[in-house]
């Protein structure tokens, strides 16, 4: 295998960069996820939004334009087009009490399966191909300053979201083991230690999405039912998250260095009907950015996830070792990230092959909210290979 492992080094000379706002690809890091310290989120992660007093909202859109050349088979480089877009909407009734929903559009590059994006490839361009438009979250909330509970279909809050990943492709990888779509209630804390950073703690317990939220529109992903099992398709409180985050460290007198945010996870999804084991995980995310001056700004970040017992398999262990850069000037942004996908699965050596990825990318957002990108990115997945260039085009609006 032709490893990419010197691509960490290189990424550190690229010099990690933060978006500015209204300036970078990843949304600014304040969009679509769950409070990773890096922005709002949704407004179960946000105690302004429950403060607010009417409809609130933001609008993302992202449509990728991709070539697949020299993969594994013939059949597998082709042209495809796809979206990524959500729009979020909520609204307040002015003392903390709120309904917050995000609706998603999303037509996943080849290879991927959420539901679209899954099909056999063969030697066919796809162009918007098994799109589905369905609710990706509902809930309703009370946010206070220092706390919050929220009820209804949520992704629990593990590690960084996946947005937070550098470059127009980096969502991706997470986007294939993020835990997503459940049902279910939970809530945070938030402690203010002044110098030594806000932290705050998030614990939720769920269960996978069986209701008509688990359908979808445009295209049809199915029903979920309890008897197609998967972890935590279990309709009862047995599957559960916590996990700790903190920013806003402050170098006048603390050790920790501005700049500075992290998260660690666990995440416990009981077998459901079929599966051998419990799924546990465990994450650990940091990142560190910085503004060298009005114009220049840089971000690292660096994240291990490890699955135990992937997807209830008794023997399929995985653990994802991914490091990021972005390097931001002005409206142009240039990130990159790297991940190191380590398998063991005895029982099945086929399987039982590392992989990697790749993908750096250079784009560019006007002050209309248009963002226009283009990049690369470099798969090897169960010993098979794939690249592909694109480009991206997105548009952002915030109410």
């Amino acid at each position: 295998m032709k490893s990419l492992k010197f691509l960490p080094s290189l990424a550190v000379f690229l010099m990690p960069a933060v978006a500015a706002a209204g300036g970078g690809h990843n949304h600014d890091h304040d969009h679509h996820g769950h409070k990773h310290d890096h922005g709002h989120g949704h407004a179960h992660d946000n105690h302004d939004d429950g403060l607010k007093s009417g409809f609130y909202g933001d609008l993302h859109l992202q449509v990728f334009f991709d070539h697949i050349y020299s993969a594994a088979e013939s059949d597998e480089e082709i042209n495809e087009a796809y979206t990524h877009s959500h729009f979020q909407l909520g609204y307040g009734f002015g003392n903390g009490l709120s309904i917050n929903s995000n609706i998603e559009l999303e037509g996943e590059p080849a290879g991927h399966d959420h539901g679209g994006g899954g099909a056999v490839l063969d030697g066919t361009d796809r162009f918007f191909e098994d799109t589905p438009l369905f609710i990706r979250e509902l809930t309703i909330n009370y946010d206070h300053e220092y706390f919050g509970v929220y009820a209804g279909k949520f992704d629990p809050v593990v590690s960084f979201d996946k947005h937070a990943m550098p470059g127009i492709y980096g969502y991706q990888v997470v986007d294939e083991y993020d835990v997503r779509e459940k049902i279910g209630f939970g809530g945070y804390g938030r402690y203010d230690a002044g110098n030594f950073g806000t932290h705050r703690l998030d614990i939720s317990t769920f269960f996978a999405d069986t209701t008509f939220m688990s359908n979808s529109v445009l295209y049809q992903r199915g029903d979920v039912d309890k008897e197609d099992g998967s972890v935590s398709n279990t309709e009862n409180f047995s599957s559960f998250a916590i996990s700790l985050g903190g920013s806003d460290f402050h170098s006048d007198s603390s050790v920790v260095p501005e700049g500075l945010s992290y998260r660690v996870g666990f995440a416990h999804q009981a077998k459901g009907e079929g599966d051998e084991k419990d799924e546990n995980r465990y994450t650990v995310s940091g990142q560190y950015e910085h503004s060298f001056n009005d114009s220049w700004r840089g971000r690292l970040l660096g994240e291990v996830v490890h699955i135990d017992h992937l997807n209830g398999e008794a023997p399929h262990d995985r653990t994802y070792y991914t490091a990021g850069a972005e390097l931001g000037y002005n409206q142009w942004v240039l990130g990159s990230t790297y991940t190191y996908v380590h398998n063991d699965n005895p029982d099945e050596p086929d399987e039982d092959q590392d992989g990697e990825f790749f993908q750096a990318s250079l784009a560019y957002t006007f002050d209309i909210g248009i963002t226009l990108g283009a990049g690369y990115r470099f798969q090897e997945e169960e010993g098979e290979r794939n690249h592909r260039i694109g480009a991206m085009v997105g548009y952002t609006l915030a109410f």
